[in-house]
């Protein structure tokens, strides 16, 4: 009897990332035709919009698609959402003026105080103002036809289909179904990371003149909604409610900047105007009739920039007050749907196997994988007196330490890293959020320089779970140091409490002064977390 090996099951993130882009490929391909015609400008900003949501989506997935198509389906779509981008732009400033014709023509809105009234621009102004913004985009135009060409000659829309397509038809015929438990922790880092990348412009949202911070924090806004957005079917609720306001902000900030380009442009053209020579009375008069509608139109803008930043000021001001961005962070961890929740919790054994099991992936680091374990869990045991952690955070730090190296399996660049985010996302380890979270956090200090606080996990740490974790990952920092040739020279250690050090005596089975110097030069943050100086000998 032959027996036929069933093809590896598709990780469960690279199933829940096909699900997520094959809707928006279709709805980029939908609006080409539309696009080309350009007798309708909702297409080109739709397919703008696709465009944009495609290229932060695609790199959520990465580690789902071939290096090597990544990078050509990356390129091809940056390059078509400039062009979308450009052209979409002029088609706003192109509405905006054909609304102020009408408005004046019409003479609407003239007894409504709710309504600002229309700006008063000469006939001949705005003529100049449409021509000139028309022309424009007819040559934008040629330019969006030209990269939509190059975009449908490559096959890379095509090529795109075809993978995720194919990894449909492979999930089908794959019996064995991979768990989602590692989605929810990975949409949470990247989640909190956005959040993050918002709130850092917040010392800026006070400040009236921060019109480049402001612009950045729209990007800001429109990144982190759009992996919300991608992410949203694993919430209960779909995190609507943090999507609307996180939406508002951004359009809010979108129509600034609106004003804030218009502002730049007609001051370029007042001052061109002004710069030019005339010789008659009556080119002089139409000059300063040209001069004084410019100036009514730059007047008016910088009025209603002034009256949108006020609104923009009083919607965040009164989200922090509603406590929204913590509320976020809790769905993250606590509003999962059911299915995205580890349903039982196994005996620490079992979750050992699972983590030999994980680790066994890079058997030529499992040696020195043992070995850091090892030491680390010893200094823990000596250092209880001072640390006061539980028998959890020794077994954490133990995970961390097994696995800390499962990165190299790939390659020695960037390897803590990628470790990190190997256990973040593995769909076998029965860790929840948290522990995921704190453990790859852990597991990645050991290699590089710590800064946890720009990691999306560690913002959703209480602060009781940050202190521990940064104890821990002092020791692993410490246990890798002593390890540092993997060639088990040292065998045990021995820690001595003193009031202002903590002395830790090696025990080694050959010369181990370079283990001694690496695990001092990584002894930094245990000084900074432990506030005593240490002594290792």
């Amino acid at each position: 009897m032959t027996l036929i090996n069933e093809p590896e099951p598709i990780r469960a993130e690279c199933i829940f990332g096909t699900q997520r882009l094959i809707p928006l490929l279709d709805a980029f391909s939908k609006e080409i035709d539309g696009v080309k015609k350009a007798e309708d400008r909702e297409h080109i900003h739709r397919m703008r919009v696709t465009s944009r949501r495609l290229r932060a989506a695609l790199p959520l997935f990465v580690s789902c698609i071939p290096e090597k198509k990544y990078r050509v389906w990356m390129l091809e779509i940056q390059k078509i959402t400039r062009a979308l981008g450009d052209a979409r732009d002029t088609d706003v400033q192109i509405a905006f003026i054909i609304k102020l014709i009408k408005r004046r023509e019409d003479g609407m809105h003239e007894n409504d105080p709710s309504v600002s009234p229309p700006i008063i621009l000469t006939g001949d102004l705005e003529t100049i103002l449409l021509s000139q913004l028309q022309k424009k985009r007819l040559k934008l135009q040629t330019a969006v036809i030209s990269a939509l060409e190059k975009l449908e000659n490559s096959g890379v829309i095509d090529d795109m289909k075809i993978f995720f397509t194919s990894q449909v038809v492979q999930v089908k015929s794959t019996r064995k179904k991979s768990s989602p438990y590692g989605i929810p922790a990975v949409a949470a880092s990247r989640i909190s990371r956005r959040l993050n990348a918002l709130l850092s412009y917040e010392r800026w949202v006070h400040n009236p003149d921060a019109i480049a911070e402001h612009h950045a924090m729209r990007i800001s806004a429109k990144k982190l909604r759009y992996t919300m957005e991608v992410y949203a079917p694993l919430y209960r609720l779909g995190l609507k409610k943090p999507l609307f306001r996180v939406k508002k902000i951004q359009e809010i900030l979108g129509d600034l900047h609106d004003c804030d380009v218009w502002i730049n442009t007609v001051m370029v053209m007042l001052l061109k105007e002004r710069s030019t020579f005339r010789t008659t009375s009556s080119s002089k008069n139409i000059q300063e009739c040209t001069v004084t509608g410019y100036k009514h139109f730059l007047s008016e803008r910088e009025k209603e920039r002034k009256r949108l930043y006020r609104q923009f000021v009083r919607y965040w001001d009164s989200l922090r007050r509603t406590h929204i961005w913590e509320d976020l962070r809790r769905t993250l961890t606590d509003g999962r749907k059911k299915k995205f929740r580890v349903p039982v919790k196994l005996a620490e054994d079992d979750i050992r196997s699972l983590v030999s099991s994980l680790s066994g992936q890079f058997p030529a680091g499992l040696n020195h994988c043992q070995k850091v374990t090892s030491l680390a869990v010893m200094m823990f045991d000596e250092l209880a007196p001072v640390h006061r952690m539980n028998g959890h955070e020794r077994f954490l730090l133990e995970c961390a330490c097994s696995l800390h190296d499962i990165g190299l399996k790939y390659g020695q660049k960037g390897h803590a890293k990628r470790s990190a985010d190997m256990i973040l996302s593995d769909e076998n380890l029965p860790f929840d959020i948290i522990d995921r979270g704190i453990i790859g956090l852990i597991s990645n200090a050991h290699r590089r320089e710590i800064r946890f606080e720009s990691n999306g996990i560690f913002s959703l740490l209480s602060s009781k779970e940050c202190d521990n974790l940064m104890m821990l990952a002092s020791l692993i920092r410490i246990a890798d140091g002593l390890d540092y040739r993997h060639l088990g020279s040292v065998e045990s250690v021995h820690c001595l409490v003193l009031p202002e050090e903590v002395v830790i005596e090696v025990s080694a089975k050959r010369e181990a002064s370079a283990e001694i110097e690496r695990a001092r030069e990584k002894g930094d943050l245990f000084t900074q977390v432990f506030n005593r100086k240490l002594v290792i000998r």
